[in-house]
């Protein structure tokens, strides 16, 4: 904050209490409820925040830890918020209180990628450098380093595996939050391309957005299946729509009839997969992107070489290689105690 007339104390001791103000109500609004710190502080300049897409996922909370403990390596102080919704009015606003911090290095899923561009330019004007992490913007230009899963490559994975479960033919529908977000349409372009190119008799016959929750999906099902009562297979674009799709089928009474792959790992779609109630997941690596999140923000900060774009490793889990020692780090986290 500017301060126009140095001479006048009252003001000064105004604008000092706003400031004050702005950044405990910045503090406040972190969602998350974790801090990390080692050896960094904010007071030293080396403080860190993660912006959340939504606080509450298993991806973000398991992406959290790998970014809180790499920050804790290398010495930063480390803070995550976000809103418990994907919501693109709360995370301008978590975007602009975060700004009013004056962090050194920010890691950010934004949640469009268009309605962030401006509040990010700001955060970055500010002074801070900026990864961009699991979706994307339209501006490629902003962030210093841009980290996600290969989502395309997602979506082949998971259109090979379904074609496979349902003996390479039949209808098939695509269950997806949204049709707006990147990462989800990579993913849904890779699974058609991929049906359309290797599998021509396994036929998409709806994508339908059902909105980025369990309930939301699981009352979809039912639609879908009286308009498709042939359906052999379902695709679901993301851990919310993954967990629903299997309340949904056990309630129509068609859970083990219908394939289901989806993509995450959260404990629920573990815990459905042990059940026979999924029968596949396309997991990324979470903890990894935040991990490596924090080394290309600590490279920026060091004058070190910034990687601009980084992809991370994704797997096929089923319940035969569950338990296979080298599939743990693609299982995502309740908490990072887990």
């Amino acid at each position: 904050m500017i301060v126009r007339d140095l001479a006048n104390r009252r003001a000064v001791a105004l604008a000092a209490a706003a400031t004050a103000a702005v950044l405990l109500a910045a503090t406040g609004c972190s969602s998350s409820g974790s801090s990390a710190s080692a050896g960094g502080s904010a007071a030293s300049g080396k403080n860190l925040t993660f912006v959340a897409g939504k606080t509450g996922d298993p991806f973000y909370i398991t992406m959290k830890c790998g970014a809180t403990a790499e920050a804790k390596k290398l010495g930063y102080s480390f803070n995550a918020t976000g809103s418990a919704d994907w919501s693109v009015p709360e995370q301008v606003s978590s975007v602009n209180s975060v700004t009013a911090t004056r962090p050194k290095g920010v890691l950010i899923s934004p949640v469009d990628p268009n309605s962030l561009a401006a509040p990010i330019k700001t955060l970055q004007s500010a002074g801070a450098k900026v990864a961009i992490v699991d979706t994307s913007l339209t501006d490629g230009s902003i962030g210093v380093t841009h980290i996600s899963s290969n989502n395309q490559q997602g979506g082949q994975k998971a259109a090979e595996t379904l074609a496979k479960l349902t003996g390479d033919q039949g209808e098939v529908v695509v269950l997806t939050p949204d049709l707006t977000t990147v990462t989800t349409n990579a993913r849904i372009d890779g699974f058609k391309q991929e049906l359309t190119a290797k599998h021509p008799n396994v036929k998409i016959v709806d994508i339908r957005q059902v909105g980025d929750s369990a309930q939301g999906a699981a009352s979809a099902v039912s639609a879908v299946l009286a308009a498709h009562p042939g359906l052999v297979g379902v695709f679901t674009a993301n851990s919310q729509t993954g967990e629903g799709v299997s309340t949904g089928l056990k309630n129509a009474g068609k859970q083990g009839q219908i394939k289901v792959v989806s993509f995450d790992a959260g404990p629920q779609q573990v815990q459905a997969l042990k059940n026979g109630a999924v029968d596949a997941l396309i997991s990324q690596d979470p903890y990894g992107i935040g991990q490596q999140a924090v080394d290309q923000l600590d490279a920026a900060l060091t004058g070190k070489q910034v990687t601009a774009t980084l992809q991370t490793d994704l797997a096929g889990i089923t319940r035969d290689n569950l338990d296979d020692p080298s599939i743990a780090r693609f299982l995502y986290k309740a908490d990072c105690g887990s």
